[in-house]
């Protein structure tokens, strides 16, 4: 049973919609059904294209959110001067700037996601 299952595991970033596509193609089916079949998971692909799409939108928009409050943290920035008593305010400073770079980049990852297939 597990040899089974481990091949019915998805390869790579293979939809359940494309697995189960793949599976009827190799199972040869010879009737009627193929059809209603290809136009159920045609349908089927298309929501699952709009979730995937409405998840990178929402990650995004977290992302924005975030950065926000970040730069509202980095206000601090205007009050240091350069004979700072306390060093690690520089060292918090630089940590929020990694945190905007960190954000950015997941929320291009994230826009790329919304953009959906074939739009990257």
């Amino acid at each position: 049973m597990r040899a089974t299952l481990a091949a019915t595991l998805p390869a790579g970033n293979e939809t359940v919609v494309e697995r189960l596509r793949r599976g009827i193609a190799e199972a040869g089916f010879d009737c009627n059904c193929r059809e209603a079949a290809n136009d159920m998971l045609d349908r089927a692909g298309l929501e699952e294209e709009l979730v995937r799409r409405a998840g990178g939108l929402a990650d995004a928009r977290k992302m924005r959110d975030a950065i926000v409050i970040v730069l509202a943290l980095l206000g601090e920035l205007d009050e240091l001067m350069p004979d700072e008593p306390d060093r690690s305010a520089f060292h918090e400073i630089e940590g929020l700037f990694q945190d905007v770079a960190d954000f950015a980049a997941y929320g291009a990852t994230a826009a790329i996601r919304a953009a959906g297939q074939g739009n990257a």
